[in-house]
């Protein structure tokens, strides 16, 4: 069957299903009729409550089939060449709480992408800042895969005692490490987020074709590069592509246990685990 036409069945489909759950609902509203009722209607269960119900049902089958769809359309990315696509994911750290920090660098170790490589700038060079790069250390470090530069500066600021001479070795530098590592750390002059992007997109230049980029609290899925690579490589018109971002405690972004107080406002949440991936221009 065309999909044009499958489409436009589904939505007639969908239309009529709506409008005979509308008309259910007001026609059970306006008669009032019970199955059941204890006195004084403590407890009742009528034909309003039983469409609401059905309805319910309903809509839970439709998502279960829609999802097992998708899933099982969820078939390895056909690259549009032969080469696989390399992608780095961009950490932006800032006086981070250590238990967090150490749950985003183990989820972005578990994500199952091949090669990928994880680059995180920590927005602060100072010693109370270095607690960061310890803990880099500890999840990522202690292999040749692994490299770290603490930067006086950063690309738009020199640091005190920074020279010209000694700025642009620092430049190169950052790039050295970025690009030869699998997994890298740069601290620098503080100079806030912005910065510390820049940082990350200005050293991986076009080493790698995509760019993902987190915050420091975030924990990902371990598909999490792989579908939104997906995404991106079927449709040439998409230029981003943003995860599935849930607060805590809920859906797969996150881990079970909670990476965010409790005290996390409503309206704050959809930052707190920002993860998405872009083309590299």
């Amino acid at each position: 069957m065309p999909v044009q036409l499958t489409t436009a069945l589904r939505v007639v489909g969908t239309s009529l299903f709506a409008l005979a759950v509308l008309g259910g609902i007001l026609a059970a509203y306006v008669t009032g009729y019970q199955f059941i009722h204890t006195e004084k209607h403590y407890l009742s269960f009528g034909l309003y409550g039983a469409i609401l119900g059905l309805h319910l049902l309903i809509q839970s089958l439709f998502a279960f089939l829609e999802h097992r769809r998708m899933r099982r359309a969820g078939r390895p990315i056909k690259l549009s060449c032969q080469r696989q696509r390399s992608v780095a994911l961009c950490i932006a750290a800032y006086q981070e709480d250590p238990d967090y920090l150490r749950k985003c660098l183990r989820s972005a170790q578990r994500i199952a992408f091949p090669d990928l490589k994880v680059v995180m700038v920590v927005d602060g060079n100072r010693q109370e800042d270095a607690y960061m790069l310890d803990i880099f250390h500890e999840v990522l470090g202690g292999t040749e895969q692994a490299g770290f530069f603490v930067w006086r500066s950063n690309f738009h600021e020199a640091g005190e005692g920074e020279t010209e001479a000694s700025l642009q070795e620092g430049m190169e530098r950052v790039r050295a490490v970025v690009r030869a590592s699998t997994f890298s750390c740069i601290m620098q002059k503080w100079g806030g987020k912005r910065e510390v992007m820049y940082t990350a997109f200005k050293a991986l230049g076009d080493s790698v074709d995509y760019i993902q980029v987190c915050d420091s609290d975030t924990v990902l899925d371990p598909a999490c590069t792989m579908e939104m690579l997906r995404v991106l490589e079927e449709d040439p018109q998409v230029g981003g592509v943003g995860g599935d971002v849930q607060p805590p405690g809920k859906g797969l972004a996150v881990e079970d246990d909670q990476v965010q107080d409790a005290q996390v406002r409503a309206t704050e949440a959809w930052s707190v685990h920002q993860c998405h991936i872009s083309r590299e221009q």
